[in-house]
């Protein structure tokens, strides 16, 4: 009888540890089964799916021509400047915007000037020496470090050149676009507390505000720039208007 006894308890324990371990690896199955993991363990980032941001043309937008500049030869390098505007007077609530532009190639020793003349005056608000790049790329114009401020309802044309003699203009790459403040939504802030920042581009495009709607994408990428969909969307933005996607893509030294 204890023998019986014996045999019995110990059928029970065998018994209990294979379902433990039968109840351990379906919990194992099920975790990964949840959740994906890298070759490391390591869980993936999470991408955002936010859709790329649509750009609506304002009511009132004034066709104006953009310029865009390139240059081969006589610099001893390529110069190929565009203004990251659209093809009509692009508005903005701020000001102090930003004003983008961006150079295709490296352009070796050569200066870059800043342009800006508003529709009503002889001499320009602002025409000063731009630090030369550093390398290829998106490239961006701080009107607020410049202490520039734009007024409500006044157009402005903006230019960047690449200078290869500055004692001959004539030899001048020249890059432009139009800009002018509006007064923002009143339901702006509102919107963009909703929005929130993956969000905030979009807000800006459907009110018609060009430079603040590029300037949100631009600040996405500079918040993640190994996301290559926050690159994607930026680019997308881009050819909505006819400009250049490779703009959006990495800078190249």
């Amino acid at each position: 009888m204890r023998r019986m006894a014996i045999g019995w308890l110990l059928g029970v324990a065998f018994a209990g540890i294979a379902s433990a371990g039968a109840a351990v690896a379906a919990e194992d199955e099920q975790g990964s089964a949840g959740k994906a993991v890298g070759p490391s363990g390591a869980t993936p980032p999470a991408v955002s799916s936010s859709p790329p941001p649509l750009y609506q043309l304002p009511k009132v937008g004034k066709p104006r021509g953009r310029i865009g500049g390139g240059r081969r030869g006589a610099m001893g390098a390529a110069a190929e400047l565009q203004a990251l505007v659209p093809d009509h007077v692009g508005q903005t609530a701020s000001a102090h915007p930003s004003l983008y532009w961006y150079l295709a190639e490296p352009a070796g020793e050569v200066a870059f000037e800043l342009t800006l003349i508003d529709s009503t005056s002889i001499d320009p608000l602002v025409d000063l020496r731009l630090d030369r790049p550093t390398r290829a790329g998106l490239q961006r114009v701080s009107l607020a470090e410049l202490g520039v401020e734009l007024e409500p309802g006044t157009e402005y044309q903006w230019s960047v050149a690449a200078v290869p003699d500055p004692e001959d203009h004539s030899k001048d790459v020249v890059a432009s676009g139009w800009i002018e403040r509006v007064a923002a939504p009143e339901d702006m802030p509102a919107r963009l507390r909703a929005a929130g920042p993956d969000g905030a581009a979009s807000v800006y495009g459907a009110a018609g505000l060009w430079y603040e709607t590029l300037d949100a994408a631009c600040e996405r990428v500079r918040q993640n720039p190994d996301s290559d969909a926050d690159r994607q969307r930026l680019a997308a933005l881009l050819e909505q208007v006819g400009l250049p996607p490779a703009a959006a893509e990495r800078p190249r030294p």
